[in-house]
């Protein structure tokens, strides 16, 4: 009798739990929203007052500018991070972003960055795939694949941002916040979890499943090495994928067509090289790290969690239009 209110009372604190965090969660899309729908406000009032005959199409040009989605993206998820701060208090700073598993070395950042963008290329010929997939039903998500390449853009606020601070931040969130608030519960769960709400964080048709997975691989390193590693790792592969994104914007189709192929061939040897070398230690690290059946279904059936997903799954399903 004891062991079934030990059983009820640890299930009650673990809802708990992850209702808690899904609060933080949505506060946190929520505010960032709000704040970019403000910025917007404020920035096309400005613009009325000092030209009265300003037109729609030319608030729309500025909106549409890189330069002003950087500004107002950088100003976004820095005032979105205050509801991350005051749901982890002093354990941000204290374990967080403190916590060190293993001391990384030069290696560890060199293979790190050659599995996460080798993944992250694959995966896109994967969301290709699923377009194509949707081109065949009558759909098409290329809008998705538009907001991309306006991120991608080489303006300087668009660099700041995809470059430095959106990976500080995500990380801060995801590998951190995120991550420690659940690795009590089994560090498979949390690496699996947290990678998953950091795909569905993007929103974005093309990023949802490249998201989810890089998040598992971060996770993962997060866990055995520190948040530190993560946060460099990510943001050499943004500033890799931006380098890439520039190069072949300035290319001719058939160069850019080559240029594709070429890095997709190495992503696919260097990543199948990659498991075959590291095949015995991902078995025996899952092995170590059994995670329990029903975990992973308590956590997405919370009330908050499940209007998380709800919606970001909105605002991927916002991309997807009549093809």
């Amino acid at each position: 009798m004891s062991d079934n209110n030990e059983a009820k009372d640890f299930k009650k604190l673990m809802r708990k739990d992850f209702n808690k965090l899904g609060i933080t969660l949505i506060l946190q899309e929520l505010l960032l929203n709000g704040v970019m729908i403000v910025l917007g406000i404020g920035v096309a009032i400005i613009q009325i007052v000092k030209n009265r005959d300003i037109s729609d199409g030319q608030i729309d040009n500025i909106f549409n500018q890189p330069s002003f989605i950087g500004t107002i993206s950088i100003i976004g998820v820095l005032i979105a991070f205050i509801p991350i701060l005051i749901y982890r208090g002093e354990k941000f700073f204290q374990y967080d972003l403190k916590i060190v598993n293993r001391k990384f070395t030069l290696k560890t950042v060199i293979i790190g960055f050659i599995i996460l963008l080798s993944a992250n290329n694959l995966l896109g010929l994967f969301t290709d795939g699923l377009e194509f997939g949707l081109n065949t039903i009558g759909f098409s998500a290329k809008s998705a694949l538009d907001s991309l390449d306006d991120m991608n853009q080489p303006v300087t606020s668009m660099i700041i941002y995809a470059c430095i601070v959106a990976p500080i931040i995500e990380e801060c969130i995801y590998r951190g916040a995120v991550l420690r608030s659940l690795e009590k519960y089994g560090g498979w769960f949390a690496i699996l979890v947290s990678g998953i709400l950091f795909g569905l964080m993007h929103g974005n048709f093309y990023q949802i499943f490249m998201g989810a997975v890089v998040g598992i691989i971060l996770g993962y390193l997060a866990t055995e090495y520190s948040i530190k590693l993560t946060i460099l790792l990510h943001m050499l592969n943004n500033t890799c994928v931006q380098i890439i994104s520039d190069i072949s914007s300035h290319a001719s189709e058939s160069t850019g067509n080559i240029f594709n192929i070429i890095i997709l061939t190495v992503s696919t040897i260097a990543l199948a090289m990659a498991f075959i070398y590291y095949k015995n230690h991902i078995k025996e690290w899952l092995k170590n790290n059994k995670m329990e059946k029903r975990m992973i279904l308590r956590f997405f059936t919370s009330i908050t969690i499940i209007l998380v997903v709800a919606f970001d799954l909105l605002m991927v399903a916002s991309d997807i239009g009549k093809f």
